[in-house]
């Protein structure tokens, strides 16, 4: 299945000067969904009539769908600018920065 993100991004300022140094900040989280399955064991059902007669039902095994999700933490990987302006990627992978 696919990762759900749930990532956001934000300036640190609403505007900024020319020379200024611009970073931008994400926050928020990727959950990765997978799904395995299982089997259930074999049954056998004991059956009782009113009279006392006993019979024994057997069923097959079905499957069972086990769903995990898993979160995951994100970073900042690459920044593409349309002006040409150069991005720099903090260590923690959480920020960018470039100069205004």
């Amino acid at each position: 299945m696919p990762d759900t993100f749930n990532v956001t991004a934000a300036y640190d300022k609403a505007s900024y000067n020319k020379g200024d140094t611009m970073t931008v900040t994400i926050s928020g989280g990727d959950v990765l969904t997978t799904t395995s399955q299982i089997q259930s064991g074999t049954l056998s059902l004991t059956i009782t009539a009113a009279d006392g007669a006993v019979t024994t039902i057997p069923l097959q095994p079905v499957n069972i769908a086990v769903t995990t999700a898993t979160p995951e933490s994100v970073k900042i990987t690459g920044a593409i600018d349309s002006t040409g302006r150069v991005w720099t990627i903090g260590a923690s992978g959480l920020t960018a920065t470039a100069v205004a």
